[in-house]
């Protein structure tokens, strides 16, 4: 792109201080320097409001309002919209953080002027910077790239899960201003409603490489939030969304069957609950919560009490007694000999 399009940069946080130095150097160590930065803090009681000020840089615009809580994020986020003078808009949570060449890679998928949303592969660590898991773009690329327009509803409304996450994201200014905003949806974050409801409006640029740090940890928001609650308030939410789009949906030649998909989205839900408490045990334990994980375990040994898994528990019971994970340094050994074997290849 020849041209230095301003990107505005979004960020609602709340008692971030351990991690909101991290993200504010990673901002600023972006390639690409044409950006405003409009981070709401949305009442902190900590010390983030006195790290982000002690930043002297005239692209950050801090601004302090009361507590809205989780479910005031998309308004917020709304209101750091109306705030923005940029084209393009990217996001990034408090603790969160990004590879320095994130917007100068990014911008440049914009030249293609039907693209409304980009986003790339999210790198999920724990609270020290750890690698957990990354996140995949779907192999079906007509999904991925939304291409033909709306072809990632078959693995948005299939799936009911967003594998586009916020840290990675770039949007076209226009295409989200067109919707009304962030999608507003009461019970849900801003971003899977708004993912879908873009899906209608032009194709998607996925990059096949990191573009952002996703951090977990004991005190952010999904690590704490209800499953199932979720669940429920998607499937509302897509239900209301076909109903709604119904005419566009047909006319870009879509056609979905709510109830065939209430009764997909059922059985789904039976095979995700169990292995929701799998997948908690798992993230507790890169977190260090051994006790959390060994409670969590027991809670999935309920659904699926198998030899291998008792045998899992026996291994995490031992964690918890001695503090080190020994669950999972068990692949990280098996990709250490593999890596040694490679080199010497």
């Amino acid at each position: 792109m020849n041209r230095k399009p301003l990107i505005s940069i979004s960020t609602p946080v709340y008692n971030q201080g351990p991690f909101i130095e991290q993200t504010i150097r990673s901002v600023l160590a972006q390639s690409y320097e044409h950006w405003e930065w409009i981070i709401i803090d949305d009442g902190s009681t900590d010390n983030t409001g006195d790290i982000i000020r002690s930043w002297r840089d005239e692209r950050i615009r801090y601004h302090y309002q009361e507590h809205s809580g989780i479910d005031g994020i998309c308004a917020t986020h709304n209101k750091a919209l109306r705030l923005s003078q940029g084209e393009f808009i990217a996001l990034i949570d408090g603790d969160d953080y990004w590879p320095d060449y994130k917007l100068g890679r990014q911008i440049e998928a914009f030249e293609d002027q039907d693209v409304v949303l980009s986003y790339g592969v999210c790198c999920v660590v724990n609270q020290k910077g750890k690698d957990i898991c990354q996140t995949t773009i779907p192999e079906d690329s007509h999904a991925a790239a939304n291409d033909p327009t709306g072809s990632v509803l078959n693995e948005l409304l299939f799936r009911r899960y967003s594998f586009i996450l916020n840290s990675t994201v770039m949007l076209r200014g226009s295409a989200i201003e067109a919707i009304g905003g962030f999608v507003d949806v009461a019970g849900l974050y801003q971003d899977f409603p708004t993912w879908v409801r873009l899906s209608l409006e032009g194709r998607f640029a996925p990059l096949p490489l990191c573009l952002g740090f996703h951090r977990k940890h004991r005190m952010s928001i999904t690590f704490n939030s209800d499953k199932n609650r979720f669940l429920d308030k998607r499937l509302g939410f897509l239900l209301k969304f076909l109903l709604d789009n119904e005419k566009k949906l047909h006319h870009l030649g879509l056609f979905f069957e709510p109830a065939l998909l209430e009764k997909h989205w059922e059985e789904m839900r039976k095979e995700h609950i169990p292995y929701d408490h799998y997948n908690r045990t798992m993230l507790m334990l890169s977190l260090g919560l051994m006790g959390d994980a060994k409670s969590e375990f027991r809670a999935f040994l309920e659904y699926c009490p198998s030899m291998k898994h008792r045998l899992m528990y026996f291994l995490i019971h031992l964690s918890a007694l001695t503090g080190k994970d020994l669950v999972n340094p068990s692949a990280d050994l098996k990709k250490k000999i593999g890596d040694f074997f490679r080199r010497d290849s």
